[in-house]
């Protein structure tokens, strides 16, 4: 079977995963804003814990590289394909975190599978064998 190569193709797959991760990366830069603007912090350590302050540079560095991972996407860049799959895996894994935090409700439990399973969907269809072809 002849391989067929789509010159100039760019899937709506790959653009809408860009999107969505800018959306997150800016919905963590507004949550920063809304943290440092609520002064009591809405139930997380104060700025000037330790705590605080390395949650605070952490957010900042997960929405900057959100930000520009899926600017990166957008123009079929390699490098942010890659930081886009790292950055999926990395939210995987930061799943659990979120039950724990909430006092593990069934309903949620089911929740977080189901979207985790949507994160290993993406970050798979991501390396698939059409996808790296257009960052080619």
């Amino acid at each position: 079977m002849p391989q067929v190569f789509h010159v100039g193709y760019r899937s709506p797959w790959v653009s809408a995963v860009a999107w969505v991760l800018m959306a997150l990366g800016l919905a963590g830069l507004g949550l920063m804003g809304f943290w440092l603007g609520s002064g009591v912090g809405a139930g997380l350590p104060s700025l000037r814990s330790v705590w605080g302050l390395g949650l605070m540079l952490a957010l900042l560095l997960a929405s900057g590289l959100c930000i520009t991972g899926g600017q990166g996407l957008l123009r079929r860049y390699e490098w942010a394909r890659r930081l886009c799959r790292g950055l999926l895996v990395t939210l995987l894994l930061a799943s659990p975190m979120l039950l724990w935090v909430s006092g593990s409700h069934l309903l949620l439990a089911a929740l977080c599978l189901i979207w985790s399973a949507a994160i290993l969907w993406t970050v798979h269809t991501l390396n698939t064998r059409s996808v790296r072809q257009e960052f080619a």
